[in-house]
């Protein structure tokens, strides 16, 4: 999984290390497609998650998968969603049809002169993160981007870029407050040092104007020097830049950023780490990164629209090296906060491990654990509170196509605002066909 990744603005490909490969061999075309239904029924012993007259209800989800790769000498694309739609037996929630997941259509190659990217993303946000998770406090948040690149190779190690970038930001619901808009343009300058390590310097602006609250517009500017290397088994790289936003009102604020990322895969141990800081809103957040996590987050979304000053730090670690049939994954990662229109900070830590167990080959045993810490500080409010999850889920494939799935989850919830703490427990059954 990503740990970390520079906004899409700013998300210009290291691989400069194509610069190399100026006699590359010709793409063969390469395709795969997969889709699958599924329906998945479960009991809650406590549906609303509330400390108080807790409901047992039976939920019913309904999924819709979808995920295709598509390559060719000219054309990229990546297509990964998932449709759902969610019944609660008892009422306790709306009935609910919501979308997760992204698409990417990128024509041209890093060699070419030209290139164009297109980009789409759905996820599900936490609307009051002091609020306990249910899907009634979630709202999809959709991104649609284009960016055009224009390349000019100036030697055999040298290549310089112009990309633009316009992009729409929109809340699926009736609160459509933070909708936003997104224009830039990012111009640099990329070298080939050796066959295994390249730099690049890159100048960026961006102009975001938000529709609903125009006096919240600002513009950035970015300016930042790359160096990368790829190794066999090793690969890293160091960004290290300045943030300069002009907002409609106020006055000019800065700070500096940097990607720091890391890589090690050898034949039983995958390790990455990375840490970043970045100027966010509120709006955008990470750009729709999938984190990772079983625990939903609001990814720096709250009540009032604002700049963010978000810092990233994050491990992964996974090996298959414990017994022949299993692998154990333990990953963390901290998120940083601070909103630079009022007085308030924010600190996320996640921690998740995962061990699988193959009983055979069609079988497999998951045992998962998720933690996170929340901490939000501002003048009207400290919150404080710690969530759990941890689930068990045995899986057996078919011949056929199908798959089964029973499973059981414990969630518990434990912070300063005792009204909001709860425990839940459940278990249920799933059928899912694989295309």
């Amino acid at each position: 999984m990503n740990i970390i990744k520079l906004l899409p603005a700013t998300r210009l490909s290291l691989m400069l290390l194509a610069f190399n490969q100026v006699h590359a061999n010709p793409v063969q075309e390469e395709r795969q497609f997969n889709a699958s239904i599924s329906a998945t029924s479960l009991m809650s012993d406590n549906s609303k998650k509330t400390v108080l007259e807790p409901i047992e209800e039976r939920q019913d989800i309904y999924q819709l998968g979808l995920m295709a790769t598509y390559s060719n000498w000219l054309v990229d694309a990546d297509v990964d969603y998932d449709l759902y739609a969610q019944q609660f037996s008892k009422q306790s929630q709306a009935d609910e049809e919501y979308a997760e997941g992204s698409s990417l259509l990128v024509f041209g190659k890093e060699t070419d002169s030209l290139g164009l990217e297109l980009e789409h993303s759905r996820r599900m946000l936490l609307q009051s993160p002091e609020e306990v998770t249910l899907l009634e406090n979630q709202q999809e948040r959709e991104m649609i981007s284009a960016r055009p690149t224009i390349r000019k190779r100036l030697s055999a190690a040298d290549r310089i870029f112009l990309q633009g970038q316009a992009a729409k930001v929109r809340f699926i619901g009736e609160d459509d407050s933070q909708d936003s808009k997104r224009n830039g343009a990012t111009l640099g300058w990329g070298h080939a040092i050796s066959k295994t390590s390249a730099m690049m310097l890159s100048s960026h602006y961006m102009d975001v104007s938000f529709d609903q609250q125009p006096d919240a517009d600002y513009q950035m500017v970015n300016s930042a020097l790359s160096y990368q290397v790829q190794l066999r088994k090793l690969d890293y790289s160091v960004q290290v830049g300045y943030n300069e936003i002009s907002p409609e009102l106020g006055e000019k604020q800065g700070a500096p950023s940097y990607n720091i990322s890391l890589g090690y895969v050898s034949g039983y141990h995958v390790f990455r780490a990375s840490a970043d800081r970045q100027i966010t809103d509120t709006s955008f957040g990470n750009g729709n990164l999938d984190s990772g996590n079983q625990i939903p987050g609001a990814d720096g979304l709250s009540q009032n629209l604002g700049k963010i000053d978000r810092r990233n730090l994050g491990v992964e670690f996974s090996t298959d090296v414990i017994c022949s049939r299993c692998t154990f994954s333990l990953g963390a990662s901290v998120v940083d906060d601070d909103y630079l229109e009022r007085d308030e900070q924010g600190r996320n830590t996640y921690i998740r491990s995962a061990f699988v167990y193959s009983l055979s080959s069609a079988a497999k045993l998951t045992l998962r654990a998720d933690k996170s810490k929340n901490d939000e500080e501002s003048n009207q409010v400290n919150d404080r509170y710690d969530t759990d999850y941890l689930s068990l889920e045995y899986t057996y494939r078919f011949i056929n196509g199908f798959d089964i799935r029973l499973f059981s989850r414990k969630e518990e919830r434990d912070g300063d605002g005792a009204a909001n703490n709860y425990k839940e427990n459940i278990y249920g059954a799933g059928l899912e066909y694989l295309f």
